[in-house]
């Protein structure tokens, strides 16, 4: 165990040097989850947390990564959670401050095991929670991933008052633009189960298909931050669908 978590430690510091990362663990409604480490083996974890192999990001927006992460399969359990209740996503760490987060929701079936037997294939994707660019220029402004940092890499997420029971795939999704030309995805999911009596589903004008929302040829993607007149614009698009937020109670 000790070795475990000198481990850790060791690519944590790589992370923060040179390297990018994902979700290590998750507090759902206050209950601390343990997440998916990539780079130990996967018969000793259990986790809400799909699997997911290193930290290299996705490149290609028509990739099945794109759903889940690489390979984005297995979850031993699930959290349980109600509508209204708060999830809190930990980074081991994060180098880069430009860029979105996004966070989405699929819904598996009526019973809380469904997501174990489903790929997250489909036009059943909704989102919850997104932040862009907040204030200031695309090259300099306040972006999600300045928050992601000052928020000591944590990210919080709250689950619409109003979302109907069920199991749920939840994903947290970095869009990283530094890289001229070549956007960064950084996907990861985890199971749930909404209790409740929550009595919504989202529209189909919320819903979006993963991979699909994204193209490539998308202003929002295919830019450069440090040209103008990219640089000084104050505005940036995030694609796909708006945001579903639930009746307000």
């Amino acid at each position: 165990m000790r070795a475990f978590f000198l481990t850790r430690l060791l690519f944590i510091h790589s992370l923060r040097v040179c390297a990018h990362g994902g979700i290590w663990n998750y507090s759902i409604a206050g209950i601390w989850q343990p997440g998916f480490f990539p780079y130990y083996p996967a018969e000793h974890q259990s986790s809400i947390q799909r699997h997911w192999a290193d930290f290299r990001p996705i490149y290609d927006v028509s990739s099945p990564y794109l759903v889940c992460n690489n390979p984005g399969s297995g979850a031993e359990k699930y959290a349980n959670v109600s509508p209204g209740g708060e999830i809190k996503a930990y980074y081991p760490g994060w180098p880069h401050d430009v860029g979105a987060i996004i966070v989405w929701m699929t819904y598996c079936g009526s019973q809380p095991d469904a997501c174990f037997s489903f790929d997250g294939s489909g036009k059943n994707w909704f989102k919850i929670q997104e932040v862009g660019l907040e204030n200031g220029t695309i090259r300099n402004g306040q972006w999600a991933l300045k928050d992601l940092l000052a928020s000591n890499y944590t990210w919080t997420t709250t689950i619409p008052t109003s979302l109907h029971s069920g199991a749920y795939l939840i994903r947290h999704e970095i869009i990283a633009i530094h890289v001229p030309f070549s956007p960064e995805f950084y996907p990861e999911c985890a199971h749930l189960y909404v209790s409740g009596s929550g009595w919504e589903r989202p529209g189909e004008e919320y819903l979006a298909a993963i991979p699909g929302v994204w193209k490539a040829n998308d202003p929002s993607l295919n830019l450069t931050i440090y040209q103008e007149p990219t640089a000084s614009k104050t505005e940036w698009l995030i694609p796909g669908p708006p945001v579903w937020r639930g009746s307000i109670v």
